[in-house]
């Protein structure tokens, strides 16, 4: 059973405010001793974090994206262990490749950061996502390292490579309309535009 403790009648009013001050003290070391904690826990799980997860967490952050010489601008859609999505102003979206060429800024204040991703993203790949844009037969534009670009229609995609069916965007994958067959190493590509105007 709980007893009150008895105030001690023979305690001056010095001692006390001697013993409450040596309590708050006692409560703030303690708090920021959890402090210290939290801050050291955050920098474990963030020293753990990789890149695409992030970028993952800031879904819909305004980003320039630095890619090689190549500058895009826009709001994160996605992002990916091996691409980020960015959806431009105009309504173009970008898959832009990470690599050794890829900085990224974000905004001074970061939204609230969204949960981590999902086991099951990690395993969507860059190839993953292009055989799907074959699938639906979207017209592209792929940005290459070396400053050029090439559009078409994807025709096939390998574990490193894609095969494209050059032709104008503005116009349908028709026999007659396409100019050459090209292939693409993985390596070779910064980034694969879906145009405003056919999305």
């Amino acid at each position: 059973m709980y007893e009150p403790e008895e105030s001690d009648e023979s305690t001056s009013p010095a001692m006390r405010r001697v013993f409450d001050e040596l309590e708050a003290e006692f409560e703030a070391g303690l708090r920021r001793e959890a402090e210290q904690e939290s801050v050291a826990a955050v920098r474990a799980e963030l020293g753990a974090t990789v890149l695409w997860e992030q970028l993952a967490r800031r879904i819909g952050s305004e980003t320039a994206v630095l890619a090689g010489t190549r500058a895009f601008r826009g709001a994160v859609v996605a992002s990916y262990p091996e691409f980020l999505v960015l959806r431009a102003a105009d309504g173009a979206e970008h898959l832009i490749r990470y690599g050794a060429a890829t900085s990224i800024a974000l905004p001074a204040e970061p939204p609230s950061l969204r949960p981590t991703p999902a086991a099951s993203r990690r395993r969507y790949q860059f190839g993953l996502a292009l055989r799907e844009l074959a699938r639906r037969r979207e017209p592209i534009r792929v940005l290459l390292a070396d400053g050029t670009s090439c559009d078409g229609t994807i025709e096939a995609v390998g574990s490193d490579y894609l095969e494209i069916a050059e032709h104008d965007l503005g116009e349908a994958r028709r026999r007659g309309a396409v100019r050459a067959r090209r292939f693409i190493g993985f390596a070779a590509v910064v980034a694969v535009t879906l145009p405003q105007e056919r999305r």
